[in-house]
């Protein structure tokens, strides 16, 4: 029975050195199982860190883009402003330039002759029938054909423009003109107008074909200088600075209005 018992205690402690053993290798496995854990985390955290630096670093950038973005968007809505103030001081220089200046329409090309100025002093008062003015008294600084190609033979005749001496010689002619109305050199109808600067002729352009489609709808408008537009909105006379400003009321009158980015701009 003893040896029974002996034998006993000695499987009890090899099962138990080999449990030691097993905790001992659990142990280090479970060591190095930290250890490499440990590693993981190390490397993930300073991942996060460089990560949390690039957002903040981009988060300053971004603060900073925004920033000179709005500076610059106030730079550039000065710029514009100034820009557009130059270009009317501009527009009303040249124009004031052209205040002697007179524009001829439909005078067939070549009738000219060599000598424009003899040309107009002597046509003039030919077509203008009560016109107070003698040949003496119409004095022309300059007068030529718009400054483009000559055309082909089918095609509208060159506009002349005429520089008078005199602000009030001009003006005599051109009311004249107007209230005569039709005015014909021969058979053909000629048109006298002001000499607007090219801007100023494509904003009553604009206004003239605004105009027109109000006429055919039995809407009393006409074009005022420089390129206002006036009309009866109801039983309401009404001028309008441009057809940008009279856009709502042209839109429920189901009239079109022919405008670019600048117009859109302004």
């Amino acid at each position: 029975m003893l040896r029974a018992i002996a034998q006993s205690n000695r499987e009890i402690r090899g099962d138990i050195l080999q449990m030691s053993i097993a905790v001992r290798e659990f142990n280090g496995q479970s060591k190095d199982s930290f250890t490499k854990l440990e590693t993981s985390v190390g490397g993930l955290s300073a991942q996060l860190t460089k990560l949390e630096k690039r957002v903040v670093d981009a988060e300053e950038r971004i603060t900073t883009t925004e920033e000179t973005t709005a500076a610059h968007g106030k730079a550039i809505g000065f710029l514009l402003q100034r820009e557009a103030e130059l270009f009317e001081r501009c527009e009303d220089l040249q124009n004031r330039h052209r205040r002697q200046n007179l524009r001829l329409y439909q005078v067939p090309e070549g009738s000219e002759g060599r000598d424009m100025v003899a040309f107009i002093k002597k046509l003039l008062p030919t077509v203008l029938t009560d016109l107070p003015l003698t040949e003496a008294d119409i004095r022309i600084d300059r007068a030529h054909r718009a400054l483009m190609p000559k055309p082909k033979e089918n095609d509208p005749p060159r506009s002349i423009v005429i520089k008078f001496a005199e602000y009030t010689v001009k003006e005599q002619i051109l009311q004249q003109a107007w209230r005569q109305r039709k005015v014909k050199m021969g058979e053909k109808q000629i048109y006298f107008d002001n000499d607007y600067s090219p801007e100023l002729q494509r904003k009553r352009a604009q206004v003239r074909y605004v105009v027109k489609q109000l006429k055919e709808k039995n809407v009393k408008a006409k074009c005022m200088y420089p390129a206002r537009l006036r009309m009866m909105v109801g039983s309401e006379e009404k001028t309008f600075q441009n057809v940008m400003d009279a856009a709502p009321v042209l839109k429920d009158l189901n009239i079109q209005v022919r405008v670019d980015e600048r117009d859109k701009v302004e």
